[in-house]
């Protein structure tokens, strides 16, 4: 079992800012405790590979926003309902976050043989995302991006993706699965709000000695919304 620390520079969407500098849209805090018994049976739990005997221990930051059993943490939303993160597969979880207005809350999880993201939308009757990896935010804040590839797969997005944050909810602007050459895949930062910086290490040229890995050359790549946020090498254009 392997739990994937979260970026520290991640989750830039936790800030809260709106496009222009403004507020994001405030998520109002609990008024009502989440319900767990509105937690459907999990669709992941294997009790065949599940080392953990008891529910993952929930992170203080979660603390009057959530509980925890041993399929689930289950969020209040700003409607007064529950949304439900399915833990089943789970192990445990590091780098727990939320946002200053509490509409998001966030963790890298790590389970046999799998690893992943979660972002929690609390707004309206709620949502729950898979990233991968932890995402990051443009200058505008009001959208944010993941990437995560890996050869085995056994990551929980496995593909490039962009979401925009909406007033309520988060919406999906792109999925990028096909066409991508394989190996170590990172964001390296927006380059304004409209097209995102990625570098990558081709699995051919992974150095012999581990230690050389974070070290090695990369290749720079974008993804630009213009050309329906599709991968290509190089850096983002010159504005």
């Amino acid at each position: 079992m392997r739990v994937y620390p979260a970026s520290l520079a991640a989750i830039a969407l936790l800030a809260g800012c709106g496009e222009a500098g403004e507020a994001a849209p405030a998520t109002e805090p609990a008024t009502s405790p989440p319900d767990l018994a509105a937690c459907p049976p999990s669709e992941l739990a294997d009790e065949e590979y599940r080392e953990r005997k008891a529910p993952i221990p929930l992170p203080p930051a979660f603390e009057g926003l959530a509980l925890s059993d041993i399929d689930h943490f289950a969020v209040s939303t700003s409607n007064g309902g529950t949304v439900c993160v399915d833990t089943g597969w789970m192990e445990g979880i590091e780098g727990a976050k939320i946002s200053h207005d509490q509409r998001f809350l966030a963790f890298a999880w790590g389970g046999y043989e799998a690893f992943g993201y979660v972002v929690v939308d609390r707004s309206g009757s709620g949502q729950v995302i898979e990233t991968g990896t932890a995402p990051l935010s443009p200058p505008g804040g009001m959208r944010f991006a993941s990437v995560d590839f890996s050869e085995s797969a056994f990551g929980g997005f496995n593909a490039f993706g962009v979401w925009q944050i909406e007033p309520v909810g988060l919406r999906l602007l792109a999925e990028v699965e096909d066409g991508v050459p394989s190996g170590d895949w990172r964001l390296e930062g927006w380059a304004g709000d409209h097209c995102v910086n990625l570098s990558v290490l081709l699995s051919q040229d992974y150095p012999a000695d581990v230690a050389d890995f974070e070290t090695a050359p990369r290749d720079p790549w974008f993804a630009a919304e213009s050309a329906s946020w599709k991968l290509k090498p190089g850096t983002c254009p010159a504005k």
